[in-house]
């Protein structure tokens, strides 16, 4: 929402009220907006400070006022300290050859801005390296040169990997401003906007790191662009893109009994598909035959105003086999204050919220906690008394210790559940992936 109001507050600036309007209902009415908006993760917060900052840079550019620049330093610290030196990436890379083409590079730089961006990530980096020495050095060589120029991290995919998620992620407006590309006015704006979104999806493209969400930032220039040219946007190729995908989630139910589902998500994929067709079908077919601009933009807006509220109960259903919620209300029988629970090569953050205890993890490699940083330096964690993370050999030990424990396996680690069930343990509560063992 924030990010929207930015956007509103630019669009409304560059060309007018309306304007302004259709760019923030773009972005909020966009598949990857929505998605990011409602998953724990950085890059919506990383999104907001890069469009303050290059909202900022414009001004600055455009109007040779450094406070503008300095606005845009202070959101580059916030952006830093949000997702890392990536920022660079999306704001400069982007604010740079604009300023060298309108000459006016000297504004990017202020000694104001450059301070506020010290002063802001300052504390924020002391903080972190005072309980994390290597803290710094792991970003910079694990975190960005090697996750852009490695496959180390095992995040690889091909140089189109963006291109659909660029196109269903902000559709039908990718659509459209594809189909509009022509009628984009001739004005400086254009060429800032465009460079906001190239050079950003081109770097993503080529390195070796790749997830959808990378190219979150990149649905606000897609925004403004449908902004500048929407009253003279053609909008008949994504109604009919819309209608299709309609079509085709309606006759779904058909043939989705047909497909390897579990049975909670099974049970509410035909309504889900239903709903949604429907929200398609009408949105693509007004959109088609509507005569009004304003009746346009509300049904191609449409189907993805309903898809939060047609894909809870879809959402609900793979949640209840992902989280560990109903396995921890089994285990409240057997939980004493002393109680000691280990995860045998098991872990998973809905565990650990849910328990709101310590859990030891016995492990082989630190893959069960999904963490770069953990896996990358398992000997020390794994050899330091005082860390909840222990090597395999810990398991057989404790299960001569007669303290109160409880043992979390995942189930199809038969060697684990034989051992344990061998030695007179019982499991006593479980989720869709792992079951509890107790005495």
């Amino acid at each position: 929402l924030a990010t929207a109001a930015v956007l509103f507050f630019f669009a409304r600036k560059l060309w007018g009220e309306a304007e302004g309007y259709v760019a923030a209902s773009v972005f909020l009415t966009m598949p990857l907006t929505v998605a990011f908006a409602r998953t724990v993760i950085f890059d919506s917060a990383l999104t907001f400070f890069v469009v303050v900052s290059l909202v900022a840079y414009w001004f600055a550019i455009e109007e040779g006022n450094k406070r503008w620049s300095i606005l845009a330093w202070a959101a580059m610290g916030f952006a830093m300290i949000t997702k890392g030196p990536v920022t660079f990436i999306l704001v400069l890379f982007v604010a740079i050859p604009y300023a060298w083409r309108r000459k006016a590079l000297r504004v990017l730089f202020p000694v104001l801005g450059i301070v506020a961006f010290a002063v802001i990530i300052a504390p924020w980096l002391w903080g972190v390296t005072q309980v994390v020495p290597e803290f710094l050095r792991y970003v910079l060589v694990t975190e960005t040169a090697a996750r852009m120029a490695t496959n180390e991290l095992k995040r690889t995919g091909p140089p189109w990997y963006f291109v659909p998620y660029l196109i269903g992620g902000a559709l039908p407006w990718s659509i459209v401003l594809l189909a509009s590309a022509k009628r984009l006015r001739r004005e400086p704006a254009r060429l800032y906007l465009l460079l906001w979104l190239v050079i950003p999806f081109v770097f993503f493209s080529i390195s070796q790191s790749k997830r959808p969400q990378y190219i979150l930032p990149l649905m606000a220039p897609l925004a403004l662009l449908i902004a500048q040219v929407w009253q003279e946007a053609r909008t008949r190729a994504a109604a009919i893109v819309l209608a299709a995908l309609g079509a085709l989630l309606l006759a779904s139910p058909l043939f989705l009994h047909r497909a390897k589902m579990e049975p909670e998500v099974a049970a509410v994929v035909p309504v889900t598909a239903m709903v949604l067709g429907a929200a398609f079908l009408l949105g693509g077919l007004v959109a088609l035959f509507a005569k009004r601009r304003e009746l346009v933009f509300i049904a191609l807006s449409l189907p993805i105003l309903v898809l939060p509220t047609a894909a809870d109960p879809l959402l609900e259903g793979i949640s209840q086999r992902r989280s560990a919620k109903h396995m921890v209300a089994e285990l409240q029988p057997y939980l004493q204050p002393q109680t000691q629970i280990i995860g045998v090569e098991a872990f998973t953050g809905s565990m650990a919220f849910y328990l709101q205890r310590p859990i030891t993890v016995v492990t082989a490699d630190a893959t069960e906690l999904t963490s770069n940083y953990l896996m990358r330096r398992y000997e020390k964690y794994t050899t330091d008394p005082a860390s909840p993370l222990k090597p395999l050999p810990y398991f057989e030990r404790s299960l001569i210790s007669t303290e109160s424990r409880i043992y979390i396996v995942r189930k199809k680690d038969t060697r684990w559940l034989t051992m344990l069930e061998a030695r007179g343990w019982r499991p006593v509560a479980d989720s869709a992936h792992h079951v509890a063992y107790a005495r």
